[in-house]
């Protein structure tokens, strides 16, 4: 069985999505990426995405400029490079990030966009709610939330 196949099989996902998204090339037009295929996946599958009431994946369109893709993103930039600008170090540019989720506790998960033309080699950081500490995961979104929901992988700052 494959990940993708675990993680359906214990997080069921809705019966019945409220909207499919199908535009694809446009957002990725908007961010300059091709957005990772697992990301994809996750959306088609579990449209809102939000895990235990906990983990968010942020959404490539929504009502809510807070939990789009883009403008999530594109806010969370302008916060890192003001933290660069304050002194406090990243694991890699503020541009080679891209938002993928948020907690409820305010950390964030992003995608490392190394090689950027090729989204399947992406890998992820998760930057605490304080953002002083960066923590690394060497997978996909998809393979992240296998990792804490079905394997007991912890992240430091996530609650039991």
């Amino acid at each position: 069985m494959g990940v993708r196949e675990e993680l359906v099989a214990v997080l069921r996902p809705p019966a019945e999505l409220a909207t499919c998204f199908t535009e694809w090339d446009e957002l990725e037009r908007r961010l300059g990426v091709q957005v990772p295929e697992d990301y994809r996946w996750l959306v088609e599958t579990y449209g809102q995405g939000v895990f235990d009431e906990f983990l968010h994946v942020i959404q490539p369109k929504s009502r809510f400029p807070a939990v789009r893709l883009v403008s999530f993103s594109q806010a969370y930039r302008q916060r890192l490079s003001s933290q660069q600008v304050s002194g406090r170090s990243l694991p890699c540019g503020v541009h080679e990030l891209l938002s993928v989720a948020r907690t409820e506790d305010g950390d964030v998960i992003s995608w490392v966009m190394r090689p950027s033309d090729d989204s399947s080699k992406w890998a992820l950081v998760v930057q605490n709610s304080s953002r002083t500490d960066w923590h690394s995961f060497p997978g996909g979104i998809v393979e992240f939330l296998a990792a804490i929901y079905l394997r007991d992988f912890r992240m430091p700052m996530f609650p039991d």
